[in-house]
C-alpha cells in the first residue's frame, strides 16, 4: 500500500496557534485537526474544486495521523506578551488615538498571541496506508499550495506533499489514547462537509443575498423577498438588522499523542525488564503526602486499578496473581509496579509525593494496557481524567495523567529510568525489601552479614534482567537527599506510628515495616548504593516490595552526596 505524507514549514519560524483549552498557552504539537481546517479554509476560500473536495473527504477517512516533528529540544514556547489592539467593529470616542488618524479613536482591547519557536525544520503528516493516493495526489497538491496559514494570521506556512520525510523532523508522534503525553482535535468522516453548518457561512451567504435583493426590489415584489427572509431566518426582515456571526468550527473528537521514540531504549545498554515508558499520574488535589506514605498510596492505587479495570478478571500481569490466585513466581517480569514520585535528589527535598508512575513489564504492548486501564484514565472523549484514590486515615488523594508541559523533575520519566545511554550508579529512594532473610547475625559478625546482604541485593538485580553490581553499599540512611530512613526508629513504632505512615510528616521519618505489620513477618528494609560495570537503563526496583514502591532506585552522581 501507498504511503502519504503531508509537509509544511512555518516560514517565520514561529507556530501561532491557541490551546483550544486553556487561552494563554500555544498549542503544540500541532493538532492533526487544525491542519485539516487549513486545507479546507484553503478549499473553500477559493472556489470549492470538486476534486480538491474529493480528495479532502478521502484524507478525511484515513484515520488518525502520525506526525513528525523537530525535536523537542528545539522547540519551546516565548514568554506570552499582552499586547493592546484597537477592535474595529466598535468604533467611537474613547481615550485611545490611532497614530495613523488622529482625529479617529478605538478602544483598545487586551490580546495575547501564545506562540512557539519552531525555527526552520518541517513538519509532517503521515499515514502508512493510502490506498488511492495517486486518483488523489494531484487535487491534493493543488490544494497544498494555497495553504498561507496554519493557527493566527501571522502563523504563515508553506505546505506540500512529500515523497519521504525530511530526517530533520526528529521526533516521531504516534496516536495513543492511554500512553499519551498529548491530547490533539483529529477529524473523521464527513468533517469537511460539517463545516458549512458549523461555521454558518451559507446562512451569511443567504442572508446577504436577500439583504440585496430586499434592497434592490420594489414593493410587491420586495413584500415576497421579505416573506421569503422570515421564513429563512424565522424573524421579519428590518432595517439594520445583523447578520448571523461567523463561527469557529468545533472539532470534538480527541486522540492522545506520545512520542514513539521517548523512551526506547538502547539495544547495546543493559534494560531492566519493567519498561522505559513509565505512565505518570500527578497529584493535583489532596493533602500533600511524605515520602513514607508510599505503602499507603500505592496500595489505594492498585485497589482502584483492580477495581475499574476494563477486563475483568483483572489480567495477571496488573494483579500479580495466576487466574487461580496463586502468586506469581518472583523471577517473572509480567507484573506492573507502582511507584512513587517524590521531590527528593535537590539541596531543598523534603521527599512529599508529587504524583505516582506506573512501571509496565517490557512483555505487555501498548494495546494490552489500553484495554485495562483506558476507562480508568481516560474520559469519553480519550482525554484525561482524574483518579480518585481513598488513603484511611490519609484522606482522599486525586491524580491525573501527567500534562506534556509538566517540568517538575520527579514527574519526567528520565529522572528514574536515565534514558537513553543509562547511568552505571543508583541509589535508592525507598529502601530495598531483602526478598531472604540473612543467615548471618548482624550482632555477631557485621562484615559477614554485610557480605551477604549485598548478595541478596545483587540477586535481586539479576532477577529483573540487570547485570550483577560490582560495588554495593548499604546504609539505614538514603544517599539521597530528601528520602527517609530505611526503618522507622523503636520509638516512633511503641508511638503508634501506623503502616500508612500518617505520622510521618518529612524526610527525616522512617519507613514502616514491609509487609505492614499483622500480615507476615516484616522482613529487612536498607537502602543501597550500585555501581554496575556497565551504565544501565531503569527504571530499577529491587527486592520483595519493588511492586509496591519499595526498592526504587535513581541514577546518583558524586555531587548527589
Amino acid at each position: 500500500m501507498p504511503s502519504l505524507a503531508v509537509g509544511w514549514e512555518y516560514l517565520t519560524g514561529y507556530a501561532v496557534a491557541t490551546d483550544w483549552t486553556n487561552r494563554d498557552r500555544a498549542e503544540w504539537p500541532p493538532h492533526p485537526g487544525r491542519v485539516f481546517l487549513a486545507l479546507a479554509a484553503a478549499h473553500f476560500e477559493t472556489g470549492e474544486d470538486p476534486a480538491e473536495r474529493d480528495a479532502l473527504r478521502w484524507l478525511e477517512a484515513l484515520g488518525d495521523p502520525e506526525l513528525h516533528l523537530p525535536p523537542s529540544n528545539a522547540v519551546f514556547e516565548r514568554t506570552n506578551v499582552t499586547v493592546y489592539v484597537p477592535v474595529n467593529d466598535k468604533a467611537g470616542p474613547s481615550a485611545a488615538m490611532l497614530q495613523s488618524a488622529p482625529t479617529t479613536t478605538r478602544s483598545r482591547q487586551a490580546r495575547t498571541f501564545p506562540r512557539v519557536w519552531v525555527g526552520s525544520s518541517p513538519c509532517y503528516m503521515t499515514w502508512q496506508d493510502a490506498g488511492d493516493l495517486d486518483k488523489h495526489r494531484a487535487a491534493l497538491e493543488q490544494v497544498c499550495t494555497k495553504v498561507t496559514r496554519i493557527g493566527h494570521s501571522s502563523s504563515l506556512v508553506r505546505m506540500w506533499v512529500a515523497d519521504e520525510v525530511d530526517p530533520r523532523a526528529g521526533e516521531h508522534w504516534q496516536p495513543d489514547d492511554l500512553n499519551a503525553t498529548v491530547h490533539c482535535r483529529v477529524v473523521s468522516k464527513n468533517t469537511l462537509g460539517s463545516l458549512p453548518e458549523q461555521t454558518q457561512i451559507p446562512l451569511i451567504n443567504d442572508f446577504a443575498h436577500l439583504a440585496q435583493r430586499v434592497a434592490s426590489s420594489k414593493r410587491a415584489e420586495q413584500k415576497l423577498v421579505k416573506t421569503e427572509f422570515e421564513g429563512r431566518f424565522g424573524k421579519k426582515w428590518k432595517r439594520g438588522i445583523a447578520p448571523p456571526p461567523l463561527l469557529r468550527p468545533n472539532l470534538g473528537i480527541w486522540r492522545g499523542y506520545r512520542s514513539a521514540g521517548a523512551h526506547r531504549p538502547d539495544p547495546d545498554v543493559a534494560h531492566s525488564n519493567f519498561d522505559t515508558d513509565l505512565l505518570i499520574l500527578s497529584h493535583t488535589d489532596g493533602p500533600q503526602l511524605p515520602l513514607v506514605s508510599t505503602l499507603a498510596a500505592s496500595q489505594a492505587l492498585r485497589n482502584t486499578i483492580m477495581k475499574h479495570s476494563g477486563e475483568q478478571p483483572v489480567p495477571s500481569w496488573v494483579s500479580g496473581h495466576d487466574p487461580n490466585g496463586t502468586p506469581l513466581h518472583h523471577d517473572s517480569d509480567a507484573h506492573l509496579a507502582l511507584t512513587p514520585l517524590p521531590f527528593v535528589g535537590r539541596s531543598h527535598a523534603d521527599g512529599h509525593l508529587l504524583g505516582m508512575g506506573l512501571a509496565f513489564p517490557r512483555s505487555t504492548n501498548l494495546k494490552e494496557r489500553g484495554r485495562v486501564l483506558g476507562a480508568l484514565l481516560l474520559n469519553e472523549h480519550g482525554k484525561p481524567k482524574p483518579v480518585a484514590l481513598h488513603l484511611g486515615r490519609l484522606g482522599a488523594w486525586t491524580l491525573t495523567k501527567r500534562d506534556w508541559t509538566e517540568s517538575r523533575r520527579a514527574l519526567q520519566p528520565e529522572t528514574w529510568t536515565a534514558h537513553s545511554r543509562g547511568s552505571q550508579t543508583w541509589a535508592s529512594v525507598t529502601p530495598v525489601v531483602l526478598d531472604k532473610f540473612p543467615k548471618s547475625s548482624r550482632r555477631d559478625d557485621r562484615a559477614a552479614w554485610t557480605d551477604e546482604v549485598a548478595r541478596i541485593v545483587a540477586s535481586s538485580c539479576e532477577r529483573i534482567g540487570l547485570p550483577l553490581p560490582d560495588a554495593i553499599d548499604l546504609d539505614t540512611t538514603s544517599w539521597v537527599h530528601g528520602s527517609s530512613r530505611a526503618v522507622r526508629k523503636q520509638r516512633q513504632l511503641r508511638s503508634g506510628a501506623g503502616s500508612d505512615g500518617q505520622q510521618g510528616t518529612g524526610c527525616g521519618d522512617g519507613f514502616p515495616p514491609y509487609p505492614p505489620k499483622g500480615t507476615n513477618v516484616p522482613r529487612l528494609q536498607v537502602h543501597v548504593w550500585l555501581r554496575f560495570p556497565e551504565p544501565v537503563v531503569g527504571p530499577i526496583l529491587l527486592g520483595a516490595g519493588r511492586y509496591r514502591g519499595y526498592g526504587l532506585c535513581m541514577p546518583w552522581k558524586e555531587a548527589d552526596r
